[in-house]
């Protein structure tokens, strides 16, 4: 039996889509950028643990921890959603 990664692509990105909404909502709600520089690094950092945990715990949900193909892409996508939404915020 193939596995249908296209799928598991899909449902992550839905996944990546709510973490960069809700990150959103912080921003804007001034918990990152009230400090300056230093809370805009937190903000980067807090970020970036909170995609590798989606994507551990994406990996831990559909039990695919030893698929080496499936771990790679997930965390691809991972790393692209946060890149992306480091870069939304870089604009604002």
């Amino acid at each position: 039996m193939e596995f249908n990664y296209k799928q598991l692509e899909g449902q992550l990105e839905k996944v990546c889509s709510d973490v960069q909404k809700d990150f959103h909502k912080k921003f804007n709600s001034d918990i990152y950028i009230s400090a300056g520089g230093s809370k805009l690094e937190a903000f980067i950092n807090d970020l970036q643990k909170e995609f590798e945990n989606t994507a551990v715990a994406f990996l831990s949900k559909h039990r695919l921890e030893k698929d080496t193909e499936a771990k790679r892409r997930v965390f691809n996508i991972t790393k692209l959603y946060a890149k992306k939404c480091i870069e939304d915020f870089s604009k604002i």
